[in-house]
């Protein structure tokens, strides 16, 4: 004898598990004296930030001329980011809990937040990818056990800000290895060579570099 569960049916138990979990988190006590916190710490997840580390990372390697890293960086988040958009977009297209249980009293505690899909959590998913890459690049995997711990506290912040559920933030860390073993497992070899030649080919079109 089998027995079988509809799929739909396990779907609405994590829902209603998701629900559970994460407003019993944003309504705690502990959740509403950390609200400050959380806000200024979610910064360091945000697009923001990341555009600010990958300009500092280009600088760094027109001074050293050594484009490794910034190489390395870009790839990987040209090819993470479309896999994310379609994954958050497309196949998914999950709002965020200030929208779906504002009956509930949620509220958007993130300020920089401008839509509404939440699955995955974009600052989970790309603080732990990126930390892989740098891990991977340094060859110091203590790098990455750091960018775990603080992908964790990343985690919590998302939820008692009132943008993620607990699903959304526990696939922000699936996600993140899934990406990062596509990328330096298999892809990685192929975005180096096509990023150097676009260096190779803009420098040979630059007329100040032909005599």
């Amino acid at each position: 004898m089998t027995i079988e569960v509809p799929a739909k049916g396990f779907i609405d138990k994590i829902e209603e598990w998701d629900t559970r979990v994460f407003l019993s988190l944003y309504n705690s006590k502990f959740s509403n004296r950390s609200k400050k916190f959380a806000k200024v710490y979610s910064f360091f997840g945000n697009w923001y930030f990341w555009m600010i580390v990958w300009l500092g990372i280009g600088i760094y390697g027109y001074i050293t001329k050594d484009y490794d890293l910034f190489i390395l960086f870009t790839g990987g988040f040209d090819q993470a980011f479309a896999l994310y958009l379609i994954i958050r977009y497309k196949l998914i297209s999950r709002n965020r809990p200030f929208i779906k249980l504002e009956k509930h009293g949620v509220k958007q505690h993130d300020d920089l937040i401008a839509e509404n899909k939440s699955f995955p959590s974009g600052h989970v998913t790309f603080f732990i990818y990126f930390g892989t890459l740098f891990a991977f690049y340094f060859n110091n995997w203590y790098i990455l056990i750091l960018f775990v711990l603080l992908g964790a506290m990343m985690a919590y912040t998302r939820l008692v800000l009132g943008v993620h559920f607990p699903m959304d933030v526990i696939f922000g860390f699936v996600f993140a290895f899934l990406f990062a073993l596509l990328y330096l497992g298999f892809t990685w070899i192929y975005w180096d060579a096509f990023y150097r030649w676009l260096g190779d080919f803009f420098w040979f079109i630059n007329p100040q570099n032909w005599f």
